[in-house]
């Protein structure tokens, strides 16, 4: 805990000035989570990294394949998410850079991260084990490019035209010069890299 001490100087109507001592306390245990730009977690970082704010971006590796080579790459764990541990000074400063959207809110409040739970998912993360987070539907916007992951259309590139309901999407693909529409649920797609 971080203390911030004002003096209050006060006139009351019967004259002379009376002094009172005011205690801010922040509470500057806790980490902040800050909704980030589409795939903009790693500049942001480093903005971050460049004035001096503790932030940590959860990476995890995965090996990617192009037509003509493999390579493991570095993806957040959270996408859209970043983890900020500002001072009260740099709390705003945060939502000046580049790419940073907004504070996660919970009770009309910044949400609040324990450093147990960040541990937790930085040891999750060096034990080596492969892991990814799952899908939301809320992770893919009509018009994006997804692969399919599972089914006769596995590995097949698809455009998602509108959300028919909780759970499934209305998408389309091309084959024989034609387009196909298909209603999929959304747990089976996986981002385009």
């Amino acid at each position: 805990m971080k203390n911030f001490d004002y003096k209050l100087k006060v006139h009351p109507p019967s004259g002379g000035w009376t002094f009172f001592r005011y205690t801010m306390t922040e509470n500057m245990d806790s980490w902040k989570v800050v909704y980030i730009a589409s795939r903009q977690e790693k500049k942001v970082a480093m903005q971050l990294e460049r004035d001096g704010i503790e932030y940590y971006l959860p990476l995890y590796k995965k090996l990617q394949q192009w037509s003509d080579r493999k390579k493991w790459v570095e993806f957040p764990l959270f996408n859209g998410y970043l983890f900020v541990k500002p001072n009260m000074l740099q709390r705003d400063k945060v939502l000046e850079l580049q790419g940073a959207v907004a504070y996660v809110r919970y009770n009309g409040e910044d949400a609040k991260v324990k450093d147990k739970e960040i541990e937790i998912i930085k040891s999750v993360l060096e034990s080596g084990y492969s892991l990814e987070t799952m899908n939301t539907p809320d992770d893919f916007e009509i018009g994006e490019q997804v692969i399919v992951t599972e089914g006769p259309l596995n590995g097949q590139v698809v455009d998602i035209l509108r959300r028919n309901n909780e759970d499934h999407y209305l998408v389309s693909f091309g084959t024989l010069g034609q387009s196909i529409k298909i209603e999929l649920p959304y747990q089976i797609f996986k981002k385009e890299s």
